[in-house]
């Protein structure tokens, strides 16, 4: 297989991941304060696993050994799933219906993408260790994902409004492992159907992720 970039023919592995939702429930947006009840009173259940498998559907994840280059997975968010997730996030600290109402109105078309990237077994060089200000360790090799390129799609590439990338630190202090990127866009955006998300490694390996929101609320 081969992608054309400009007038150059490149050679391109394309690693595909194919999310399959449990039923259809329909991307909505915007949201009524109806449905940010539901899904507040749903990330609220004590059905973890349920829960689980709820946002199990908007992750595309690659494991290792599947010849993924450095791409650990892929996240959808949609408006309604990320209300369920921050109810879920905030169950032992007193979090409200109307909180999650007022968190809802600061962002209300938000759509999200986050991309986890791994440093190992991705060739990217031996470290490369200063000490910051704070006389914390760090790495210069920390930018390093923005050798990745990230696209969006549906008839046409869909643009992000932001896109900003920071490191991951081991918590057992062995250094870099990996960065997290986050696209952000506009909901109205989007139309029903399937939507990509592609990112192109610095060796021109393809990681797709394919996630259809006529089937994601």
């Amino acid at each position: 297989m081969a992608r054309i970039h400009g007038k150059c023919l490149v050679p391109v592995a394309v690693i595909l991941c194919l999310i399959a939702p449990l039923s259809a429930i329909a991307f909505i947006y915007p949201l009524q304060p109806e449905s940010v009840r539901e899904a507040y009173f749903f990330g609220r259940s004590t059905d973890r696993e349920k829960i689980a498998t709820f946002l199990g559907q908007y992750t595309c994840r690659f494991q290792p050994g599947s010849g993924k280059p450095n791409v650990g997975y892929i996240e959808l968010r949609t408006p309604f799933e990320q209300v369920v997730l921050r109810s879920s996030e905030n169950q032992t600290i007193g979090y409200s219906a109307q909180q999650a109402q007022i968190d809802y109105d600061v962002q209300p078309g938000l759509i999200a993408v986050r991309v986890v990237l791994y440093v190992s077994g991705g060739g990217q060089g031996r470290p490369d260790l200063y000490s910051d200000s704070k006389g914390r360790v760090l790495d210069r090799r920390e930018n390093f994902w923005r050798e990745f390129r990230f696209r969006v799609t549906q008839e046409h590439v869909i643009e992000p409004n932001k896109l900003e990338g920071k490191p991951i630190y081991s918590r057992r202090g062995k250094g870099l492992s990996g960065a997290e990127v986050w696209l952000e866009f506009d909901a109205s955006q989007f139309a029903s159907g399937m939507a990509r998300v592609e990112i192109t490694t610095p060796d021109q390996q393809a990681v797709v992720a394919a996630f259809d929101l006529d089937k994601l609320k």
